[in-house]
């Protein structure tokens, strides 16, 4: 069975068990919000997405065009599905992009749980102490409205799955590490997704199988050169479809629905919030927490060296403050180290592809592939 296949049976056997269980379905907007608290028993989170998401013209009577089109895409799905669809949202105050969606969500949805996580921009031991109050805050707040009792012993069992879930999703990545790797970076992409999105008691286990049966039989396909994906939140496999049907072989990704959500596992604190405020602060910085860039560069340049990348994408999404900055940073620093680089700007909904792939087809033509 191919992954798309795989994938498509496990979140829809996924979400039934989840109805079945009566598991209540949090959907999160941010690496940032924890998914360990939101793992414990009578609960599992789901990243936000919006496929499949063409207009936009409710959510765009709310959000200003200048917002992303992720922020617009997903309120205007939210906005057209029955309500307890979703049991909850949460946010982080991320970027403004998503603080005008938490606003927005709430003025016009008025959901029943909503909750927005105060984020330190840096990560010095007061900042910690912050976030691990918001944590604990939001824990109150989910036991309140739910009825349920969260416990220290409940979020280390939590903090066990979803460690399992990194530790068999970084499995999974170093395959592609192989000259000829038995997935694509769709394929990774569409696993990835179905890991933010289900139980972790559900994809924990098909994870461990489906690596099984993948082995390490390489790819039937041929491709030019081997490639980085990097830049904004990107969720849709079609895109990265589209630059593997032109010729470029995604074998590592520096972006937050990627591996660089799921490399670093929280420790064994005593304290279960703090060890979860810590991971967090101690990942692979978003570019919008201060004074990290040198940290997320030496991180990109270290993945794409130990992936044998030939060539790197920035992909951004159109009006993404943080990313519509560092991009041209991550440009200029990245050629001077040596590497090609292309720089692609983008919608949030899938568009453009003819010329998307001439593009991506230019780019390995300059590197001689």
């Amino acid at each position: 069975m191919n992954t798309a296949s795989w994938v498509d049976r496990l979140m829809a056997e996924g979400e039934d068990r989840g109805r079945t269980e009566g598991l209540r379905r949090i959907a999160y907007f941010c690496s940032y919000v924890p998914e360990e608290i939101l793992s414990v028993p009578g609960l599992y989170g789901c990243r936000m997405r919006a496929p499949n998401t063409i207009s936009t013209e409710t959510a765009d009577s709310y959000l200003g065009l200048f917002n992303c089109a992720y922020t617009r895409a997903v309120l205007e799905t939210i906005l057209e599905r029955e309500p307890g669809w979703m049991d909850g949202f949460v946010f982080t105050a991320g970027c403004d992009h998503l603080r005008r969606l938490y606003d927005n969500l709430v003025h016009v949805a008025n959901p029943p749980f909503c909750r927005i996580l105060g984020l330190p921009y840096k990560k010095h031991d007061d900042a910690r102490v912050w976030y691990t109050e918001e944590l604990s805050l939001l824990r109150d707040s989910l036991e309140k409205h739910f009825g349920l009792c969260i416990e220290d012993e409940q979020l280390r069992g939590a903090i066990e799955a979803c460690n399992e879930n990194r530790r068999l999703l970084s499995s999974f990545n170093k395959l592609r590490k192989g000259e000829n790797p038995p997935v694509t970076g769709e394929d990774m992409q569409r696993i990835v997704i179905a890991s933010f999105s289900l139980p972790k008691s559900v994809v924990n286990p098909a994870l461990a199988d489906r690596i099984e049966e993948v082995g390490t039989a390489g790819l039937d396909r041929d491709f030019r050169a081997r490639v980085m994906l990097m830049g904004s939140q990107l969720d849709d496999p079609a895109y990265v479809r589209v630059i593997e049907d032109a010729g470029a072989l995604v074998v590592a990704d520096g972006y937050c629905f990627g591996s660089l959500q799921y490399e670093h596992a929280v420790g064994s604190n005593p304290d279960p919030l703090r060890a979860i405020a810590d991971r967090y602060l101690e990942k692979t910085p978003c570019p919008r927490m201060f004074d990290a860039y040198p940290e997320r560069y030496r991180r990109i340049v270290e993945m794409a060296r130990d992936f044998g990348v030939q060539g790197i994408i920035i992909q951004t999404m159109k009006f993404c403050d943080t990313w519509g900055i560092e991009g041209n940073v991550f440009l200029n620093n990245l050629r001077e180290e040596g590497f090609p680089v292309l720089r692609l700007e983008r919608e949030y909904a899938l568009g453009g592809v003819g010329q998307m792939k001439t593009r991506i087809q230019a780019f390995l033509e300059s590197m001689g592939c």
